[in-house]
């Protein structure tokens, strides 16, 4: 039975997972992933109690005036580096200071942690800003309701939904959104490139799986459907998983350049493969299943995110990996690399429920046969 509130709620989760994901992905462009170094606090408070004036300026702590002149000189000594070590803050060896105004600003570059800090003399005061904070913070406080939406949507499901597959899902989904959660704090505590990676690629994950609930949830899901008469649909159903596959791959390596700056050729060819075979969907489609109004709908959606995103990924290669992007202002930067996460996040998406309809219309019509990874549609 269709129920609208249970709908909207699973919309609602699925729209905040994905403001989750942006907003996870301009942590990542920004390099503020480790803004806050502690967790599940925030520098020692309740993260829903943390002050918003120090979320916005980033202010940490005060140091010794005297230790000026080691930052007019550039030079990260013993005491400099100590004085920042308060409470959970820490910071290597090899960081790097940019006089930015001689005598009242500077930069502290921190690669091997992560994290970058502003120092500004104010009177006789140095004081320590790091960041990011802003955008790290408000990415654990949005994660924090995507949380409670998953909750409110499992106990939804458990005593409103009849489906026992579908009760399932539900605890899928909380287990994965309490795994994230616990990977995301662990990334932080660990300082960990490899929980990092895993911690995205699990995110499109899980909104591809809240994106499903809402579509199981929906009116014309629960509403009786044609079925597709057509031949040949196992090749449609078989290339609709292939895709599904080549662009989780293609996150994967997409999350491995971001964070490590490595293979950018894998991303490269997954994104070739991934066009290749949209291409093939939306031809089949077009040709063969014009009458299915949905899939057309969906197909054209899925095409054009996939223009956009070739686009993007061009202007985020331009920017990252040429001269030519050292013209490119840093918020041009930050905003193309964030957008090319985000459509990508549609992409799965979209491409998720194309494949559940695909299924649906064309369930018993025929056996799946296994393709090759590039689907003989080409000589179709």
């Amino acid at each position: 039975m269709y129920r609208r509130w249970l709908y909207g709620l699973a919309v609602l989760t699925a729209v905040m997972t994905f403001i989750l994901i942006c907003m996870g992905g301009l942590v990542t462009s920004t390099d503020s992933g480790l803004a806050v170094p502690d967790w599940p606090t925030t520098f020692g408070y309740n993260m829903f109690l943390y002050p918003l004036s120090k979320t916005v300026s980033g202010f940490l702590f005060s140091i010794d005036s005297n230790l000026q002149a080691s930052l007019d000189d550039s030079n990260p000594s013993v005491e400099l580096r100590t004085a920042l070590e308060n409470d959970e803050n820490s910071v290597s060896e090899d960081v790097r200071i940019t006089v930015i105004a001689p005598g009242s600003r500077w930069r502290l570059t921190d690669d091997e942690n992560g994290r970058t800090y502003s120092v500004i003399k104010t009177g006789d005061r140095l004081d320590v800003y790091v960041h990011g904070v802003l955008y790290e913070h408000s990415h654990r406080l949005i994660g924090s309701v995507v949380g409670l939406l998953t909750i409110g949507l499992m106990v939804s499901i458990l005593a409103k939904d009849n489906r026992n597959w579908m009760k399932w899902l539900g605890v899928v989904a909380l287990a994965a959104v309490v795994l994230q959660g616990v990977m995301g704090g662990m990334r932080v505590t660990n300082l960990s490139r490899i929980l990092a990676i895993i911690h995205a690629c699990f995110a499109q994950a899980f909104f591809a799986l809240t994106a499903s609930l809402a579509l199981f949830t929906s009116r014309g899901w629960l509403g009786a459907s044609e079925q597709i008469e057509a031949a040949n649909t196992s090749r449609l159903r078989n290339l609709t998983i292939i895709t599904v596959c080549l662009i989780y791959v293609q996150f994967i390596f997409g999350a491995v350049l971001r964070h490590t700056g490595n293979r950018l050729d894998a991303h490269l060819l997954f994104a070739g493969l991934v066009t290749i075979h949209i291409f093939l969907l939306l031809r089949r489609i077009l040709l063969d299943y014009l009458e299915n109004r949905l899939l057309v709908r969906l197909i054209l959606l899925l095409g054009g995110l996939l223009a956009v995103q070739l686009v993007l990924g061009f202007g985020a290669f331009v920017t990252e990996f040429t001269v030519l992007g050292k013209g490119v202002s840093p918020v041009a930067g930050v905003a193309i690399t964030t957008a090319h996460v985000a459509i990508g996040a549609l992409m799965m998406a979209s491409s998720v429920l194309l494949a559940l309809n695909v299924f649906r219309f064309t369930m018993g019509s025929e056996p799946v046969a296994n393709r090759g990874l590039v689907s003989d549609e080409v000589s179709a």
